[in-house]
């Protein structure tokens, strides 16, 4: 445990550093979505899109984190040597729980703002790509990690667990569907009465009568 601490000693200052800005960037959101949206609805969106921004950042640095004084990356492609190591008299379980707890709350949180991802199978597939991604950066940047096919099973059965926690409160945060708005009966004049205009008497004799009547001019 104290080796682990040793070794991510840096993410206490940058969770510091990072967590007011996404406690200061919630409101802003959410603000800025009540314009168009519920207001319930939109502080509840802005919430999660806040955590899973401020958790996909920790992330990052996380894995880019330098390990050691080496600065030189090994690669592991055997499955299920770390696990085994992890279990023997000399090994540590804190390194499987943190890989399982990696990725768990971006797989509990984007199901609730992504509809295409709302099925474990994508939760799974989506979490080993991001895994391969990552473990791929950690062997090119020589961070002096360990590059292992036991990390990426494990950040995607985290990712998956986190998504089988939620699975419940998916459509929680479905936008609320539209209000149906009646518009009153209205009768439809089929043709309107034509105005009957009267013509003075001396305006008729005057223009119209040559014309009604020839044979009187």
């Amino acid at each position: 445990m104290e080796a682990l601490l040793r070794a991510f000693w840096g993410m206490i200052p940058v969770s510091a550093i990072a967590l007011p800005y996404a406690l200061l960037g919630w409101p802003l959101l959410a603000a800025r979505r009540r314009r168009r949206l519920p207001a319930r609805y939109a502080t509840a969106t802005a919430g999660v899109d806040s955590a899973a921004f401020l958790v996909a950042f920790l992330v990052l640095c996380l894995v880019t984190m330098p390990v050691g004084t080496s600065g030189v990356s090994t690669l592991d492609l055997v499955p299920g040597a770390d696990i085994t190591a992890a279990f023997s008299d000399d090994g540590s379980l804190w390194q499987v729980i943190g890989n399982v707890l990696l990725l768990c709350p971006l797989g509990a949180l984007l199901p609730l703002r992504m509809r295409r991802l709302r099925t474990l199978l994508r939760i799974a597939l989506a979490a080993l790509v991001a895994s391969v991604l990552v473990e791929g950066t950690q062997y090119l940047i020589h961070t002096g990690r360990v590059t292992s096919t036991d990390d990426v099973l494990l950040n995607t059965a985290g990712a998956t667990l986190g998504a089988a926690l939620s699975r419940r409160g998916w459509r929680a945060l479905d936008p609320p569907p539209p209000v149906p708005v009646t518009i009153p009966a209205q009768r439809r004049t089929i043709c309107e009465a034509p105005l009957r205009m009267r013509v003075p008497r001396s305006v008729w004799d005057t223009r119209y009568a040559a014309v009604a009547h020839p044979e009187r001019q």
